[in-house]
């Protein structure tokens, strides 16, 4: 039998899209026949010098007793396998298109330029040991060829457990899943429906990545006197939860800074049947999916803006599950399914 290890670099006690995908690939993997299982490295991101003993750490892994070693992203793409396929969902980005914005991470020092050069080399050196590299949308791959010159193929993440979403009538709020985080950008939603004129609600929902990526929410939502209009539910949520707010929801809100692929939100919704609003700079994952007035609403990155896109949303309830069959039509063409996943891995 094949034995196959997903490896995948995790942040200890977070979970979010990489971990749920890794989980979700070993068990369709198990489905068919294979013997798979994960191999969760430990990684943190703060302070940034240690990204290089990640890297070593990564390097000094050995699998040998594995078939296959199947990595999903920056460090673990840098485990050595004589059969390694990568399936990358993002390298470091702030060693990439991030270096020189906000989002940067690094001192903007000789140091920090040295650290980042360090990352590039890695990547540079490693990233070509695979046999075949697959990236999780257009937009990773594009930044792989730009930044490194290594050439990748598309591949599409489906949804962990698509059955599970389901659609009822909509109702006043808009939904919005997701890590709490600057670059999830809840705090321009709150703010932006401080310009709602209709009667929508939003509902935010998610474990923040600090504790001030929830605080600032809430005191937002303070400052703002939205109480009546937004609810910030700052935990994890479980998926029932998830599915039961987006079966119930008139759209749902997906505003990435810049996402590399589409995000399951997206396919959550259109599964559920609900139109997505999202941001003209969400990045082309997200807006290969959201396509304004089709399969949702896209405003400019502002609060104003978004507050109107909210009210068309609103102004768009009796059109709002043609809107998200659309979406689930528009993924279908992209050919996003497991079976085209499994047999691209493992052939």
């Amino acid at each position: 039998m094949t034995t196959v290890a997903v490896v995948n670099a995790v942040v200890p006690f977070l979970r979010g899209g990489a971990e749920i995908l890794s989980a979700s690939l070993v068990e369709q993997l198990r489905k068919r026949g294979i013997d798979a299982f994960a191999v969760d490295i430990p990684a943190a991101w703060n302070p940034p010098e240690v990204l290089l003993d990640h890297i070593l750490a990564a390097r000094l892994m050995r699998l040998d007793h594995v078939d296959r070693v199947v990595a999903l992203k920056f460090p673990a793409y840098h485990v050595p396998h004589d059969n390694k396929v990568l399936w990358m969902l993002h390298q470091y980005r702030q060693a990439y298109d991030l270096w020189g914005t906000p989002l940067q991470g690094f001192a903007n020092d000789s140091w920090g330029v040295a650290l980042r050069d360090a990352v590039r080399r890695a990547d540079d050196a490693f990233l070509p040991e695979a046999r075949r590299i697959y990236t999780n949308s257009p937009v990773t791959r594009d930044r792989l060829m730009t930044f490194n010159g290594i050439p990748s193929e598309v591949l599409y993440a489906p949804l962990p457990d698509p059955d599970m979403f389901t659609t009822r009538p909509p109702q006043d709020f808009i939904f919005m899943p997701s890590r709490l985080s600057a670059a999830k950008r809840q705090l321009l939603a709150v703010e932006a429906m401080a310009h709602v004129r209709s009667d929508v609600r939003l509902v935010v929902a998610g474990p923040p990545d600090s504790e001030h990526d929830g605080r600032v929410l809430h005191e937002a939502v303070d400052r703002l006197g939205l109480h009546d209009r937004v609810e910030v539910h700052a935990r994890w949520i479980t998926d029932r939860e998830k599915a039961d707010w987006m079966a119930d929801c008139l759209a749902c809100a997906y505003l990435p800074v810049d996402e590399d692929s589409y995000g399951y939100v997206t396919l959550e919704a259109y599964q559920s049947r609900k139109p997505v609003v999202s941001l003209t700079d969400s990045g082309k994952g997200v807006l290969a999916l959201v396509a304004d007035g089709e399969t949702g609403w896209v405003a400019e990155p502002d609060a104003r803006a978004l507050g109107e896109a909210f009210d068309r949303a609103a102004a768009g309830r009796a059109t709002a599950h043609d809107m998200g069959a659309a979406g689930q039509d528009r993924a279908r063409e992209l050919g996003i399914s497991w079976d085209r996943v499994i047999e691209e891995l493992t052939r």
